[in-house]
């Protein structure tokens, strides 16, 4: 229900894009879920965009949604109106209340024990299913690695993550 307006909202949206800053643009996007621009922190390094929505504990779930599919949902929406029609790519990032560090930790703590598995036994091992978000994290963990490497196979629901010593 929260994202039912998605396609028509992107539309209008993508159209006065031409005009304003994407500052604008996502103070707006968030306006239509009821949050003023002093809810919605915005910073850039790089080609990272991070966008923090500062709300109460108990609204929290309401944008991060089941598995955070909410969450998910919002960046990706997100990234196309920002980088629709651009020469360079700014990956987007939204978090609410802290999750997106939380979950890090736990994907950080899942992959230092598969680490010790793969490493022990010398066979690539397979996570458990995981969203896009928490595959490209993963896969940033391992990306300076010595000894071991990532890789994702299969495709939509069934696509998972691979630990593996590199060759």
């Amino acid at each position: 229900a929260l994202l039912s307006t998605g396609s028509k909202l992107a539309k209008c949206l993508i159209n006065k894009k031409e005009s304003m800053q994407y500052q604008d643009l996502i103070n707006q996007f968030f306006s239509y879920f009821g949050l003023t621009s002093d809810q919605v922190q915005i910073s850039e390094d790089g080609d990272m965009l991070t966008i923090t929505l500062d709300v109460p504990s108990e609204e929290s779930g309401r944008f991060i949604g089941r598995y955070a599919a909410t969450l998910d949902s919002l960046q990706l929406i997100l990234s196309l109106m920002i980088n629709n029609g651009q020469t360079s790519h700014l990956h987007v990032s939204v978090d609410v209340g802290g999750y997106r560090q939380e979950r890090l930790s736990v994907l950080g703590s899942m992959a230092e024990r598969i680490s010790a598995e793969v490493e022990a036994t010398g066979t690539p091992h397979a996570f458990p299913p995981l969203s896009s978000t928490d595959r490209r994290a993963v896969h940033l963990i391992f990306q300076d690695h010595e000894t071991l490497t990532t890789y994702s196979e299969g495709q939509g629901v069934d696509r998972r993550l691979i630990l593996a010593p590199k060759n």
